[in-house]
């Protein structure tokens, strides 16, 4: 069984990968496939390209086996909605896919492309950020969509649920790594040396 992670990755950092994989072993997947978005339409346009930020988590995901890319979005190109490639993964698999997702995108799920299609669509691993806490992530779903989080570790991928994985919380931000940068401070152990490296050959996120 495998799990979809969206995002930017505008770059990726320490912190997606060491989620992703307490992810995998937590719930026992096959395969963990970064998918990053040509352009998310709830966020400002990325600040470096597609291309550099295919290649940085091309450099990143190199060491995982269980780890992989997928550039649909980005060959798609215009705003990606997470609906249209989750679509796409129903049909070529034939189950429900996982959809890893951050607390604070979750709790925006009504502002996304046919939210109620998706939650019919795919099973969503909500990933504890912040001080966000499982109750405020059930008390949105029983609100807004009438649901609950599942409470069980195991994945149907015969039926679609939502659960919240809360094992490991990282305070690292792609926000904070472009700051750093504008402002010349060290990114080092935030980001892998390879992934490091590319950034400042490619002088990206200076200006």
């Amino acid at each position: 069984m495998i799990a979809i992670y969206g995002g930017s990755f505008d770059p990726v950092h320490i912190g997606h990968l060491r989620i992703a994989e307490d992810i995998r072993e937590f719930f026992s997947l096959s395969k963990i496939i970064f998918v990053p978005a040509y352009h998310s339409p709830l966020k400002p346009e990325c600040r470096a390209s597609a291309e550099d930020r295919l290649e940085m988590l091309r450099l990143s995901l190199k060491y995982n086996s269980f780890f992989g890319i997928d550039d649909i979005e980005i060959k798609r190109k215009g705003k990606s909605y997470t609906i249209d490639t989750i679509k796409i993964y129903r049909e070529k698999t034939g189950y429900y896919p996982s959809f890893i997702v951050g607390t604070d995108a979750f709790l925006t799920l009504e502002r996304w492309k046919d939210p109620d299609k998706l939650l019919s669509n795919c099973n969503f691993i909500v990933v504890g950020r912040g001080s966000d806490t499982r109750d405020q992530v059930n008390n949105f779903l029983k609100k807004r969509f009438n649901r609950s989080l599942n409470k069980n570790r195991e994945i149907d991928p015969e039926k679609t649920g939502i659960y919240f994985f809360d094992a490991r919380r990282i305070e690292i931000s792609s926000t904070e790594i472009r700051q750093r940068i504008k402002e010349g401070k060290s990114i080092k152990y935030l980001v892998l040396p390879e992934v490091e490296e590319y950034i400042f050959k490619k002088k990206l996120y200076r200006g």
